[in-house]
């Protein structure tokens, strides 16, 4: 049998990330189960006006809709979605390599005037504010939105408690961290993360078999995902 794909992102993006992987993959029928393990819950706080902004997801685009920020600021984007959803949302977009060092490095490299607001989530790593500011260039931190923990659908915990293998690709520390504390985890299962940082955050419990996407991006991760698809089939 082929395995199945669970997807733990919030729904809108799970249910994207499962459009284009039907789309790219010809071979025998793949289940995919959206069960996501985070829900973005708005928070709502102020924004001191900035004269650029950093966003690390496109929940962080999403969510500076509250503050009336000026068509045509600035924006630090992470990777180039990120960039696209903020140009879109009528920011000019600075694109990142795909990663929050990487998008630190480049801000430090350009040292931007004025200050800066990183949008962000109540559950982050890379320190970005703290990172920019001990750097000498000022950058507030501030959180507008939260990543509420969901439990895993009926579906997919009767999936992982059978004996089909199973394929997690994980996108965010957090969600690996979620997905640690679900269970039992009786079926093989194989992982995909985003980057090492997110794989760090998966207990060896749930596997012990993790692939790292080649880019911090959702197109690696595709293609990751259709890799390992395509290697089970050569298994079974």
């Amino acid at each position: 049998m082929m395995p199945t794909v669970i997807l733990t992102r919030p729904k809108a993006q799970s249910e994207s990330f499962a459009a284009e992987l039907r789309a790219g993959w010809d071979g025998p029928p793949v289940d995919i189960i959206v069960s996501p393990l985070i829900e973005i819950v708005s928070v709502k706080v102020t924004c001191p006006a900035p004269d650029a902004v950093i966003f690390t997801s496109a929940n962080g685009v999403s969510a500076s809709g509250q503050f009336g920020l000026p068509q045509g600021l600035n924006a630090w984007c992470v990777g180039p979605k990120t960039a696209k959803l903020a140009h879109d949302a009528g920011f000019d977009p600075i694109v990142g390599p795909g990663d929050a060092d990487g998008l630190v490095a480049d801000v430090i490299a350009a040292r931007p005037k004025g200050k800066l607001a990183h949008i962000r989530g109540m559950h982050a790593r890379g320190d970005i504010s703290i990172r920019l500011n001990a750097a000498g260039i000022t950058c507030a931190d501030v959180v507008a939105y939260d990543q509420k923990a969901l439990a895993l659908t009926p579906e997919a915990k009767s999936t992982i408690a059978a004996q089909n293998t199973v394929i997690f690709p994980l996108f965010s520390p957090r969600s690996a961290t979620i997905l640690n504390d679900k269970g039992p985890f009786v079926a093989p299962t194989l992982v995909i993360a985003l980057s090492e940082a997110v794989k760090s955050a998966v207990s060896p419990n749930i596997s012990r078999q993790i692939t790292v996407a080649d880019r911090p991006d959702g197109s690696a991760m595709l293609a990751a995902v259709l890799e390992m698809l395509r290697a089970q089939i050569g298994r079974s």
